[in-house]
Protein backbone atom coordinates (compact mmCIF):
# COMPACT_ATOMS: atom_id res chain seq x y z
CA UNK A 1 0.00 0.00 0.00
CA UNK A 2 1.15 3.54 -0.72
CA UNK A 3 2.35 5.59 2.26
CA UNK A 4 -0.42 7.59 3.90
CA UNK A 5 1.24 10.86 2.90
CA UNK A 6 1.39 9.88 -0.76
CA UNK A 7 -2.26 8.81 -0.75
CA UNK A 8 -3.36 12.00 0.98
CA UNK A 9 -1.37 14.17 -1.40
CA UNK A 10 -3.02 12.55 -4.42
CA UNK A 11 -6.50 12.69 -2.88
CA UNK A 12 -6.23 16.37 -2.00
CA UNK A 13 -4.70 17.33 -5.34
CA UNK A 14 -7.63 15.73 -7.18
CA UNK A 15 -10.35 17.55 -5.25
CA UNK A 16 -12.45 20.14 -7.04
CA UNK A 17 -12.46 23.64 -5.56
CA UNK A 18 -14.66 26.58 -6.58
CA UNK A 19 -13.34 29.99 -5.50
CA UNK A 20 -15.65 33.00 -5.83
CA UNK A 21 -14.41 35.41 -3.18
CA UNK A 22 -11.12 35.98 -1.35
CA UNK A 23 -10.46 38.07 1.76
CA UNK A 24 -7.84 38.43 4.48
CA UNK A 25 -7.96 39.73 8.04
CA UNK A 26 -4.79 40.86 9.80
CA UNK A 27 -4.55 40.94 13.59
CA UNK A 28 -2.24 40.50 16.54
CA UNK A 29 -2.82 37.72 19.05
CA UNK A 30 -1.52 37.96 22.61
CA UNK A 31 0.40 34.75 23.32
CA UNK A 32 2.08 34.51 26.76
CA UNK A 33 5.04 32.42 25.60
CA UNK A 34 5.62 34.24 22.29
CA UNK A 35 8.96 36.14 22.52
CA UNK A 36 7.46 39.52 21.57
CA UNK A 37 4.16 38.95 23.38
CA UNK A 38 1.82 39.81 20.49
CA UNK A 39 1.97 37.56 17.44
CA UNK A 40 1.04 39.18 14.09
CA UNK A 41 -1.13 36.87 12.01
CA UNK A 42 -3.31 36.86 8.95
CA UNK A 43 -6.32 34.65 8.22
CA UNK A 44 -7.15 34.31 4.55
CA UNK A 45 -10.65 33.15 3.59
CA UNK A 46 -11.68 31.62 0.28
CA UNK A 47 -15.42 31.39 -0.33
CA UNK A 48 -17.41 29.48 -2.88
CA UNK A 49 -21.10 28.66 -2.88
CA UNK A 50 -22.11 28.64 0.77
CA UNK A 51 -18.77 27.35 2.02
CA UNK A 52 -15.69 29.11 3.38
CA UNK A 53 -12.17 27.80 3.83
CA UNK A 54 -9.47 29.43 5.93
CA UNK A 55 -5.69 29.38 5.97
CA UNK A 56 -3.10 31.16 8.10
CA UNK A 57 -0.36 33.52 6.94
CA UNK A 58 2.52 33.17 9.40
CA UNK A 59 4.79 36.09 8.44
CA UNK A 60 6.35 37.61 11.55
CA UNK A 61 5.74 41.34 10.97
CA UNK A 62 2.55 43.31 10.53
CA UNK A 63 4.09 44.98 7.49
CA UNK A 64 4.37 41.58 5.76
CA UNK A 65 0.86 40.65 6.84
CA UNK A 66 -0.62 43.83 5.40
CA UNK A 67 1.42 43.57 2.20
CA UNK A 68 0.03 40.07 1.66
CA UNK A 69 -3.51 41.31 2.27
CA UNK A 70 -3.18 44.39 0.05
CA UNK A 71 -0.92 43.16 -2.76
CA UNK A 72 -1.53 39.44 -3.16
CA UNK A 73 -5.03 38.52 -2.00
CA UNK A 74 -6.80 40.67 -4.59
CA UNK A 75 -4.97 38.82 -7.40
CA UNK A 76 -5.89 35.30 -6.29
CA UNK A 77 -7.56 33.52 -9.23
CA UNK A 78 -11.28 32.79 -9.09
CA UNK A 79 -13.02 29.91 -10.77
CA UNK A 80 -13.60 26.18 -10.53
CA UNK A 81 -11.10 23.40 -11.11
CA UNK A 82 -8.82 20.83 -9.55
CA UNK A 83 -7.05 21.84 -6.38
CA UNK A 84 -3.61 21.08 -7.81
CA UNK A 85 -4.31 23.50 -10.67
CA UNK A 86 -5.22 26.20 -8.14
CA UNK A 87 -1.96 25.50 -6.28
CA UNK A 88 0.01 25.82 -9.52
CA UNK A 89 -1.67 29.17 -10.17
CA UNK A 90 -0.72 30.35 -6.68
CA UNK A 91 2.90 29.43 -7.31
CA UNK A 92 2.94 31.75 -10.32
CA UNK A 93 1.27 34.49 -8.26
CA UNK A 94 3.81 34.56 -5.41
CA UNK A 95 7.15 32.93 -4.65
CA UNK A 96 6.88 33.49 -0.90
CA UNK A 97 6.34 30.21 0.98
CA UNK A 98 4.21 31.69 3.76
CA UNK A 99 1.85 33.31 1.25
CA UNK A 100 1.52 30.16 -0.83
CA UNK A 101 0.95 28.03 2.27
CA UNK A 102 -1.81 30.32 3.58
CA UNK A 103 -3.70 30.26 0.28
CA UNK A 104 -3.20 26.53 -0.20
CA UNK A 105 -4.41 25.77 3.34
CA UNK A 106 -7.55 27.83 2.70
CA UNK A 107 -8.11 26.10 -0.65
CA UNK A 108 -7.79 22.64 0.91
CA UNK A 109 -10.22 23.62 3.66
CA UNK A 110 -12.70 25.01 1.12
CA UNK A 111 -12.42 22.01 -1.20
CA UNK A 112 -13.01 19.58 1.67
CA UNK A 113 -16.02 21.56 2.86
CA UNK A 114 -17.48 21.74 -0.63
CA UNK A 115 -17.06 17.96 -0.87
CA UNK A 116 -18.55 17.55 2.65
CA UNK A 117 -15.56 15.51 3.80
CA UNK A 118 -12.23 15.66 5.64
CA UNK A 119 -8.71 14.31 5.25
CA UNK A 120 -9.32 11.14 7.24
CA UNK A 121 -12.45 10.19 5.33
CA UNK A 122 -10.68 10.76 2.01
CA UNK A 123 -8.37 7.91 3.01
CA UNK A 124 -10.87 5.77 4.91
CA UNK A 125 -8.85 6.22 8.11
CA UNK A 126 -9.59 7.13 11.70
CA UNK A 127 -7.39 9.96 12.98
CA UNK A 128 -5.41 8.78 16.00
CA UNK A 129 -4.87 10.98 19.07
CA UNK A 130 -1.79 13.04 18.29
CA UNK A 131 1.14 13.26 20.67
CA UNK A 132 2.71 16.66 21.09
CA UNK A 133 5.55 18.26 23.00
CA UNK A 134 5.98 21.60 24.71
CA UNK A 135 8.75 23.63 23.09
CA UNK A 136 11.06 25.84 25.16
CA UNK A 137 13.56 28.42 23.97
CA UNK A 138 17.05 28.93 25.38
CA UNK A 139 17.18 28.53 29.14
CA UNK A 140 19.86 28.19 31.78
CA UNK A 141 17.46 26.04 33.82
CA UNK A 142 15.98 23.30 31.61
CA UNK A 143 14.74 21.45 34.69
CA UNK A 144 12.33 24.32 35.34
CA UNK A 145 11.00 23.88 31.81
CA UNK A 146 10.47 20.17 32.38
CA UNK A 147 8.69 20.89 35.66
CA UNK A 148 6.46 23.47 33.94
CA UNK A 149 5.48 20.88 31.32
CA UNK A 150 4.02 18.53 33.91
CA UNK A 151 3.44 15.12 32.35
CA UNK A 152 4.17 16.30 28.81
CA UNK A 153 7.39 15.70 26.92
CA UNK A 154 9.51 18.69 25.92
CA UNK A 155 11.57 20.04 23.05
CA UNK A 156 14.52 22.05 24.39
CA UNK A 157 16.77 24.58 22.71
CA UNK A 158 20.21 23.41 23.78
CA UNK A 159 22.71 25.23 25.94
CA UNK A 160 25.98 23.23 25.86
CA UNK A 161 26.88 24.74 29.23
CA UNK A 162 24.38 22.51 31.02
CA UNK A 163 26.41 20.56 33.56
CA UNK A 164 26.46 16.80 34.09
CA UNK A 165 24.20 17.02 37.12
CA UNK A 166 21.55 18.86 35.10
CA UNK A 167 21.81 16.37 32.27
CA UNK A 168 21.42 13.47 34.68
CA UNK A 169 18.28 15.05 36.12
CA UNK A 170 16.88 15.61 32.62
CA UNK A 171 17.54 11.98 31.78
CA UNK A 172 15.85 10.84 34.99
CA UNK A 173 12.75 12.85 34.09
CA UNK A 174 12.27 10.82 30.91
CA UNK A 175 10.63 13.90 29.34
CA UNK A 176 13.15 15.20 26.80
CA UNK A 177 12.03 14.25 23.29
CA UNK A 178 14.03 16.69 21.15
CA UNK A 179 17.31 18.56 21.67
CA UNK A 180 17.33 21.49 19.24
CA UNK A 181 20.84 22.76 18.49
CA UNK A 182 19.67 25.53 16.10
CA UNK A 183 22.67 24.79 13.89
CA UNK A 184 25.15 25.19 16.73
CA UNK A 185 27.49 23.28 19.01
CA UNK A 186 30.72 21.40 18.42
CA UNK A 187 31.06 17.65 18.06
CA UNK A 188 32.05 17.06 21.71
CA UNK A 189 28.96 19.02 22.82
CA UNK A 190 26.69 17.02 20.49
CA UNK A 191 28.07 13.70 21.70
CA UNK A 192 28.04 14.66 25.39
CA UNK A 193 24.36 15.62 25.40
CA UNK A 194 23.42 12.68 23.22
CA UNK A 195 25.18 10.29 25.61
CA UNK A 196 23.23 11.77 28.51
CA UNK A 197 19.90 11.75 26.63
CA UNK A 198 20.23 8.95 24.06
CA UNK A 199 16.51 8.69 23.23
CA UNK A 200 16.06 12.35 22.28
CA UNK A 201 16.20 13.47 18.68
CA UNK A 202 19.34 15.53 18.01
CA UNK A 203 17.91 18.28 15.82
CA UNK A 204 20.09 20.51 13.64
CA UNK A 205 23.52 20.13 15.26
CA UNK A 206 26.20 22.17 13.46
CA UNK A 207 27.11 20.22 10.30
CA UNK A 208 30.79 20.76 11.08
CA UNK A 209 30.33 18.31 13.95
CA UNK A 210 30.06 15.38 11.53
CA UNK A 211 30.98 12.58 11.46
CA UNK A 212 29.06 11.70 14.59
CA UNK A 213 28.84 8.41 16.43
CA UNK A 214 26.56 5.72 15.03
CA UNK A 215 24.14 6.10 17.94
CA UNK A 216 23.84 9.84 17.43
CA UNK A 217 23.27 9.42 13.70
CA UNK A 218 20.43 7.06 14.56
CA UNK A 219 18.72 9.97 16.40
CA UNK A 220 19.79 12.77 14.05
CA UNK A 221 16.93 15.03 12.93
CA UNK A 222 16.81 17.70 10.24
CA UNK A 223 14.67 20.82 10.50
CA UNK A 224 15.87 24.17 9.15
CA UNK A 225 17.44 22.76 5.98
CA UNK A 226 14.18 21.17 4.82
CA UNK A 227 12.35 23.88 2.86
CA UNK A 228 11.27 21.71 -0.10
CA UNK A 229 10.47 18.04 -0.62
CA UNK A 230 13.70 17.62 -2.59
CA UNK A 231 15.69 18.65 0.49
CA UNK A 232 14.73 15.36 2.15
CA UNK A 233 16.89 13.46 -0.33
CA UNK A 234 19.50 16.17 -0.84
CA UNK A 235 20.58 16.24 2.81
CA UNK A 236 24.17 15.11 3.10
CA UNK A 237 23.74 14.09 6.73
CA UNK A 238 21.07 11.42 6.00
CA UNK A 239 18.99 12.22 9.09
CA UNK A 240 16.97 9.54 10.81
CA UNK A 241 14.03 11.93 11.19
CA UNK A 242 12.73 15.13 9.61
CA UNK A 243 10.73 17.95 11.17
CA UNK A 244 8.22 18.97 8.49
CA UNK A 245 6.79 22.50 8.56
CA UNK A 246 4.21 23.09 5.82
CA UNK A 247 4.26 26.89 6.16
CA UNK A 248 8.01 27.03 5.61
CA UNK A 249 7.73 24.60 2.69
CA UNK A 250 5.11 26.64 0.87
CA UNK A 251 2.13 24.45 1.60
CA UNK A 252 0.68 21.13 2.64
CA UNK A 253 1.10 19.36 -0.71
CA UNK A 254 4.86 20.00 -0.66
CA UNK A 255 5.05 18.78 2.94
CA UNK A 256 3.12 15.63 1.99
CA UNK A 257 5.56 15.04 -0.87
CA UNK A 258 8.40 15.31 1.64
CA UNK A 259 6.64 12.93 4.04
CA UNK A 260 6.16 10.38 1.26
CA UNK A 261 9.85 10.58 0.39
CA UNK A 262 10.73 10.06 4.06
CA UNK A 263 8.54 6.95 4.13
CA UNK A 264 10.35 5.52 1.12
CA UNK A 265 13.72 6.29 2.75
CA UNK A 266 12.72 4.82 6.09
CA UNK A 267 12.96 8.16 7.91
CA UNK A 268 10.68 9.21 10.71
CA UNK A 269 8.77 12.49 10.55
CA UNK A 270 7.25 14.86 13.05
CA UNK A 271 5.16 17.95 12.41
CA UNK A 272 6.21 21.43 13.44
CA UNK A 273 5.01 24.95 12.86
CA UNK A 274 6.04 28.56 12.50
CA UNK A 275 4.17 29.97 15.49
CA UNK A 276 0.71 29.40 14.04
CA UNK A 277 -1.99 30.86 16.28
CA UNK A 278 -5.10 30.24 14.15
CA UNK A 279 -6.35 27.73 11.57
CA UNK A 280 -2.81 26.79 10.60
CA UNK A 281 -2.22 25.23 14.01
CA UNK A 282 -5.39 23.17 13.76
CA UNK A 283 -4.42 21.99 10.29
CA UNK A 284 -1.06 20.83 11.64
CA UNK A 285 -2.89 18.72 14.20
CA UNK A 286 -4.97 17.05 11.51
CA UNK A 287 -1.80 16.15 9.61
CA UNK A 288 -0.09 14.90 12.77
CA UNK A 289 -3.06 12.69 13.65
CA UNK A 290 -2.86 11.01 10.25
CA UNK A 291 0.86 10.98 9.50
CA UNK A 292 2.77 10.90 12.79
CA UNK A 293 0.44 10.45 15.79
CA UNK A 294 3.17 9.05 18.07
CA UNK A 295 5.92 11.50 17.12
CA UNK A 296 7.09 14.53 19.15
CA UNK A 297 4.93 16.96 17.18
CA UNK A 298 5.42 20.66 17.95
CA UNK A 299 1.69 21.45 17.81
CA UNK A 300 0.85 22.18 21.45
CA UNK A 301 -2.20 24.23 22.46
CA UNK A 302 -1.25 27.86 23.01
CA UNK A 303 -0.48 28.93 26.57
CA UNK A 304 -3.62 31.06 26.80
CA UNK A 305 -5.77 28.09 25.77
CA UNK A 306 -5.64 26.69 29.32
CA UNK A 307 -5.66 22.95 29.97
CA UNK A 308 -3.27 20.90 27.85
CA UNK A 309 -4.51 17.32 27.44
CA UNK A 310 -2.05 14.42 27.10
CA UNK A 311 -2.92 14.05 23.40
CA UNK A 312 -4.99 15.95 20.86
CA UNK A 313 -8.10 14.21 19.52
CA UNK A 314 -9.34 15.15 16.07
CA UNK A 315 -13.09 14.92 15.52
CA UNK A 316 -13.54 12.28 12.79
CA UNK A 317 -16.92 13.77 11.84
CA UNK A 318 -15.71 17.34 11.35
CA UNK A 319 -15.91 18.66 7.79
CA UNK A 320 -13.00 20.58 6.31
CA UNK A 321 -9.31 20.81 7.08
CA UNK A 322 -9.46 22.54 10.44
CA UNK A 323 -11.55 19.72 12.08
CA UNK A 324 -12.52 20.12 15.74
CA UNK A 325 -10.08 19.20 18.50
CA UNK A 326 -11.52 17.59 21.60
CA UNK A 327 -9.88 16.46 24.82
Amino acid sequence: MQPTAERLQAALAGLTVAVEQVSCRCATIAVPDYPEGDRPTGVVTLAGGEQRGTGEHVAFTMHEQQAFRDDVVARVPRGRGRLDAFVDAIRTLTSKPYERAALEGAAIDLALRQARTNCARLLGLEPRPARYVLSFGPTADPLAAVAAAGDLDVKLDVDPRWDDRTLAALAASGRVAVLDWKGGGARPDHERLHTALPQAFVEDPAPAGAPWSATLRARLAADAAVTTAADVEASGSSPAAVNLKPARMGGVLEALDAAARCARLGREIYLGGMWEVGPGRQQLRVLAALLAPDAPNDIAPLAHAGLRPPRLHIDPAAVGFTGGTST
